[in-house]
C-alpha cells in the first residue's frame, strides 16, 4: 500500500484502552508502589540476576567452600596414611629379616631406624617413632628428644601430644591427633594434625604430622579464587542483564509509544514507530508482529479516511470490494438489508441479478431467511459444509463465508465470499487469515456506512411527503436543473401536469380531515400508478400535485392527462359510515421546451392552464397557449 492511502490491504485490530488503563490503576493500588511487579524491566532483570548471583554466592560460601576444605583435609589425611603405610612396609621388611635370621633384633631395628630417619616427603615432612614405654625412639628434627621419656619433655603441649598419640595407638591401633607443635628453630607454635599407628612386633608407634596452616593456606587460596571468580561472574552477569534489560526496554518503549498513538486516536502512524528486527527470538517476533500491527492500523486509518470522504454508501461498497480483491477474495457480494421492509438487495456489484446470486432469491424478499442476518454471526461452510440451507450449491464443490455487518445490535448488511473449488487443508489457514483481514476492513467501514445510510435517510425524509410518500416541493427544486440538462442532452421533451382536486376544502369541512387525508392518499396512488417509473409525481402542496413526464412527445401529454382525469372521476373514495365520495380533478398542461426554455416558467404556464380549467368549470384538462399568459414578465 502506498502512502497516498489508495490501496489498503492489511488487517488492523480494535482495542479498549480505557478498560486497560483502569485495570492497571487497580493493580497498582493493590500491589503497592514498592512491589517488584511495578519496577521497570531494565531494573527488574538485573535485580533478578543479582538475586541469582547472590544465591550462588551464599551456596558457595555456606556449602561449597566447606565441602572443598573438608575434601582437602581428607586428601591430606589419606596421603599421610599412605606414607605411614610405606614406613610400615619398611618395618615389616626388617622384621621379616629378623625372623629369617638375617639380622638380629638390634641390628634390624638399627637399620630400620636409620632408613626412616632419612625419609622425607612433601618438602620436609618426616616420621617420628615412639615406643610403648613412652620413650622417644626417633625424632629427625629434635634429636635431643631421642631416648627421653615423655615425662622428661619440657614443653607441656608437646608432652601432652605424645601422650595422647600413645593413648590413641594403644587403644585404637591408629588414629589422628590434633595439637599445637613447638617449632624447634624459632620456638613458634603451629597447629598440626598427626597420624599415628602401632607396630606391635617391636612395640613402636609411628607418627607423621600434617601442617594445618599449610592446609589453611591452600583452602584460603581456593576460597579467594572462588570468590574472585564469583565476583567476576556476578559483574559480567549483572552487566549482561542490564544490557538485555536496556535492549528489551528500548524496543518496548517504541511499542508503547506506537500503542499510545493508537489508543489516543492519532491517525498518523509514522515510520519511526516501526521496529528493526535484529533477532529471531521472542523480541524479534514481537517486533515483527508490532510492525504488522502498525502497518495494519495505518492501512485501516487510510481506508477509513478515504471512505469518510466518499459521498454515498455505494462508493464505500466499491472500495470494500476493491480491498477484498486485493486480499485475494475475488468473488464477493455485498448485500444491503432493509429491516423495515424485511428486504435484502445486492448492493455491490450493482449488475448482479437474482439469477446470478448463489443464494435462494427468497432471501431478497424475506431477509430473515438469511442465516447470517438472522443470527448476527459469521456463517462458514468451512466449519460445517451444509450450514445454510439457502445456499444453492450445497452438493457442489463450493465453499462460502457470510459475514454480517452489525451496527448497534442491528444487521445492516451481509458480505458473502464464494470459493469455486473446495479449499485444500493446506490453504485453509491462508483463507482464514484473508477472511479475518476482510472482517477488519468491514468493521472499520461499518460506522461510516451507518452514518451515510442515516444521512441518506434523513435527506430522503426531507424530500418526501410523509403522508402520501410522494416527492415534495423541495425535491423538485433540487432536481429541476438536472431534469432539464438531461432532456437537452437527449434532445427530448418534458411534459408538466399541474393537478388540483376540485372542491377539496369541502371534503375536510364536511367529512373531517381524516377523510380528506384518505382522499389525498388514494389520489396519490392513482397518479403514481398512471405514469411510468421514469416519471415523477410530486405533491406540490395541499391538494395540488405535479406530474413530470420525462422524454415524452407533445401530442402524448394530453392523452395521459385525460386518462388520469377520468380515473379520478371514476374512483369512489370510501367514507366511514356513509356512501362513497366522488371527486374530480382539474389539470393544467405545458411542455418543456416547447412553451418556454426555462423549467420554472414552463411550470408557471401549466399553473396558468390549471386556473383556466377551473374558470371553465373544472374536471377538465387544459393545454397552455400563449393567449393565456397576460403578464409581461415571469
Amino acid at each position: 500500500m502506498t502512502d497516498t492511502c489508495s490501496k489498503p490491504a492489511r488487517l488492523g485490530d480494535e482495542t479498549s484502552g480505557l478498560v486497560t488503563v483502569r485495570k492497571m490503576e487497580v493493580d497498582k493500588g493493590t500491589t503497592g508502589l514498592w512491589s517488584i511487579q511495578n519496577w521497570p524491566i531494565k531494573i527488574k532483570i538485573p535485580f533478578i540476576s543479582f538475586l541469582g548471583v547472590a544465591l550462588i554466592l551464599v551456596v558457595t560460601v555456606a556449602f561449597f567452600l566447606p565441602y572443598v576444605e573438608s575434601r582437602v583435609i581428607e586428601s591430606e589425611q589419606k596421603a599421610t596414611m599412605q606414607t605411614v603405610d610405606v614406613v610400615f612396609g619398611i618395618l615389616e621388611h626388617f622384621n621379616q629379616l629378623e625372623l629369617n635370621g638375617v639380622y638380629g633384633r638390634d641390628e634390624a631395628i638399627s637399620h630400620a631406624r636409620q632408613l626412616i630417619k632419612q625419609l622425607r616427603y612433601r618438602q620436609g615432612d618426616y616420621f617420628w617413632l615412639l615406643d610403648e614405654s613412652s620413650q622417644m625412639v626417633l625424632h629427625p628434627l629434635q634429636p635431643n628428644l631421642e631416648g627421653k621419656h615423655l615425662a622428661d619433655i619440657e614443653s607441656a603441649s608437646d608432652r601432652l601430644f605424645y601422650e595422647e598419640s600413645l593413648h590413641v595407638a594403644l587403644n585404637r591401633s591408629s588414629g589422628f591427633v590434633e595439637h599445637q607443635l613447638t617449632q624447634p628453630d624459632d620456638d613458634t607454635v603451629k597447629m598440626t594434625q598427626s597420624y599415628v599407628k602401632r607396630f606391635k612386633p617391636w612395640g613402636w608407634i609411628v607418627g607423621s604430622d600434617i601442617d594445618l596452616a599449610e592446609v589453611d593456606r591452600v583452602v584460603t587460596g581456593l576460597r579467594l579464587i572462588t570468590l574472585a571468580m564469583a565476583a567476576f561472574f556476578a559483574i559480567v552477569t549483572m552487566l549482561v542483564a542490564y544490557l538485555i534489560g536496556q535492549g528489551i526496554t528500548h524496543r518496548l518503549i517504541r511499542v508503547i509509544a506506537g500503542l499510545k498513538d493508537v489508543a489516543q486516536g492519532r491517525g498518523h502512524i509514522n515510520q519511526s514507530h516501526c521496529m528493526p528486527i535484529t533477532s529471531a527470538d521472542e523480541i524479534g517476533t514481537l517486533s515483527f508482529e508490532f510492525n504488522v500491527l502498525m502497518d495494519s492500523i495505518k492501512d485501516l486509518g487510510c481506508f477509513r479516511k478515504l471512505i469518510e470522504e466518499d459521498e454515498t454508501c455505494s462508493e464505500v461498497y466499491s472500495r470494500l470490494w476493491d480491498v477484498f480483491t486485493d486480499i485475494g477474495l475475488k468473488d464477493a457480494v455485498i448485500y444491503e438489508v432493509d429491516e423495515s421492509h424485511n428486504l435484502m438487495k445486492a448492493a455491490y456489484p450493482h449488475q448482479l441479478q437474482a439469477s446470478d446470486l448463489h443464494c435462494s432469491p427468497d432471501i431478497l424478499d424475506q431477509c430473515g431467511l438469511c442465516k447470517a442476518k438472522r443470527t448476527g454471526h459469521t456463517i462458514s461452510s468451512l466449519a460445517f459444509h451444509k450450514v445454510c440451507k439457502q445456499f444453492l450449491h450445497l452438493d457442489e464443490a463450493m465453499e462460502y463465508v457470510c459475514i454480517p455487518m452489525s451496527v448497534g445490535g442491528g444487521i445492516i448488511g451481509v458480505v458473502q465470499f464464494i470459493f469455486d473449488e473446495r479449499i485444500k487443508v493446506l490453504d485453509r489457514d491462508l483463507l482464514a487469515k484473508q477472511v479475518d483481514k476482510a472482517s477488519q476492513f468491514i468493521k472499520e467501514a461499518l460506522p461510516v456506512i451507518e452514518s451515510k445510510r442515516l444521512t441518506a435517510t434523513l435527506r430522503a425524509s426531507t424530500l418526501v411527503d410523509p403522508m402520501t410518500g410522494l416527492h415534495n416541493r423541495r425535491f423538485l427544486q433540487e432536481c429541476a436543473n438536472n431534469l432539464c440538462s438531461g432532456s437537452q442532452r437527449r434532445g427530448k421533451k418534458i411534459g408538466l401536469l399541474m393537478c388540483d382536486l376540485d372542491f377539496f376544502k369541502q371534503v375536510n369541512d364536511t367529512y373531517g380531515h381524516d377523510v380528506g387525508d384518505s382522499v389525498l392518499k388514494i389520489t396519490s396512488e392513482i397518479l403514481q400508478n398512471s405514469v411510468r417509473q421514469s416519471d415523477l409525481v410530486v405533491r406540490f402542496g395541499g391538494e395540488e400535485f405535479i406530474i413530470i413526464l420525462v422524454d415524452i412527445e407533445s401530442d402524448e401529454v394530453m392523452g395521459l392527462a385525460e386518462k388520469i382525469r377520468k380515473q379520478i372521476e371514476a374512483t369512489e373514495f370510501p367514507v366511514p359510515g356513509k356512501p362513497p365520495l366522488k371527486k374530480t380533478i382539474s389539470i393544467g398542461i405545458s411542455v418543456y421546451p416547447d412553451d418556454e426554455d426555462g423549467f420554472w416558467k414552463t411550470l408557471k404556464y401549466a399553473d396558468v392552464a390549471l386556473y383556466k380549467a377551473k374558470e371553465n368549470g373544472r374536471n377538465q384538462s387544459v393545454r397552455f397557449t400563449k393567449e393565456m399568459w397576460e403578464g409581461q414578465e415571469y
